[in-house]
This record gives structure tokens, sequence and C-alpha cells, in this order.
């Protein structure tokens, strides 16, 4: 049985997403670069904003993760769609996806990074988004990284596989903290389940900062069998 608590998070998401959804009606809404009108309603930037952003270095990531004492050989290969800037368009977009209720803005967005992947890897088995401890994912009504996942399964025609990953122990949120205090803090957040020895998955994130989560995440998986494991995320913020 849902508990109460449960039940009152689930009646207040739906009536917020009717509420945004008659906004949207009435106020249609607009490119979070520009303030124009986007050609697709699901997308958060216009054609031009969109390709205005800047590409992340093909071997960012995988030079953000090698600055982890334990970063190294996690993953198969690593990528970012874009470069993060503070103040910037993305952020505006990666803030709207994740704290502003516009959960439908990470399908289109995931696919986008389906897309890139695929320029580079074969499709794997599925696609895993970064797990939320069910209390932030009550408090924010949806895990932005499983919408994100959704719509990079779809582009590789495999499925999305968020059942592989939990996050049983809650951490501090990672703003803020030091590089070390970051890996401390997630080191041991994560399980993963025995469906994932074997396989080869995507994991799916939205911004990756030092690595910390991911790496923590990834070395889960491995532990857990793991034949080989990729890592995609929508932002790789500059530092």
């Amino acid at each position: 049985m849902p508990s109460l608590r449960s039940l009152a998070s689930g009646t207040a998401r739906f009536v917020s997403d009717l509420g945004r959804g008659l906004l949207d009606v009435v106020y249609p809404p607009r490119c979070l670069g520009c303030g124009a009108r986007p050609e697709s309603p699901r997308l958060p930037l216009c054609p031009q904003c969109l390709q205005s952003l800047e590409r992340a270095p093909e071997m960012g990531v995988a030079a953000r993760l090698d600055r982890l004492p334990v970063g190294g050989g996690v993953f198969d290969g690593a990528l970012a769609l874009w470069a993060f800037d503070k103040g910037g368009t993305l952020q505006s977009v990666q803030h709207a996806l994740k704290y502003r209720n516009r959960p439908r803005y990470g399908v289109p967005l995931g696919r986008l990074m389906g897309e890139a992947f695929a320029e580079r890897h074969p499709a794997p088995d599925g696609v895993v988004p970064m797990p939320l401890h069910r209390t932030r994912r009550l408090e924010r009504g949806y895990n932005q990284s499983a919408t994100l996942a959704e719509g990079a399964a779809d582009q590789l025609d495999c499925p999305a596989r968020p059942g592989l990953l939990d996050r049983p122990h809650p951490t501090r949120p990672q703003t803020g903290l030091s590089r070390e205090e970051r890996w401390r803090n997630v080191r041991d957040a994560f399980t993963a389940a025995p469906e994932c020895a074997g396989g080869e998955w995507l994991l799916v994130d939205d911004v990756l900062t030092t690595g910390s989560t991911a790496v923590a995440a990834g070395r889960t998986l491995l532990d857990a069998g793991a034949d080989a494991l990729y890592l995609m995320t929508l932002g790789l913020a500059r530092q």
C-alpha cells in the first residue's frame, strides 16, 4: 500500500502538471535562451540557440574522471553533449528540467544525447539513469536523469533500465563540496541489481562536475558484474 506521503505527493504532482499544461496552452513556452517561440514545444530552445550551444570536448569527461584517484578504467567511453557554463543558456535548460517541473524537456534532450553517443559507440544493452534517493524524488516529483535516459534509449533503440541502479542511502547535495568531499559523500551511496551482470550499459546523468557521483555509480555496476560501461551527460561543467 502506498504511504499517505506518497499519495499526497502524487496528487500534488498531478495538480501541478495539469496546471502547467493549462498555462502552456494560454501562454506557450518560450526559448530559454532568447525568448522566441521554439519550433517544438517540448524542446526548451529555439533552433538558433540550440545550434549556439558549445559542444563539450570529446575527451573532456575522460580527462575529468582521470583526476579522481579511483576514476580511471571505470568507463569504456565517457562523453558529454555540451559545455556547461554557470549562468549560461545550458544552465537555464538544466535548471528548468531539474528544479522547475519541466520533466517533458528530458526526453527530446535525451534523444540528442543518444544521437551523439551513437556517433562514437554501438548501442548498449540498455540505458541506466542516475538514480535519486526516494526522499529527493518525492520532493522533486520525478528524476530528471530518468527522462534523459528515456529519450536516449528511444534514440538508440534499446530499453531504459531504471531498476538496475538504486540509491538507498541519502547523501548531502554535492554543490559546494570539494573534490575529496564529493567522493566521500557518494562512494557508498548506490546498489546494483543482479540483472546488470554480463550487460553493456550506458549510464546517463544531467551534468558532470568532478565525476565523483558517476564513478561511484559506475563502480557499483561493475562490481555487480557489468561487462562494459559507458557514460553520457547532458553537460560538462567548466573547472
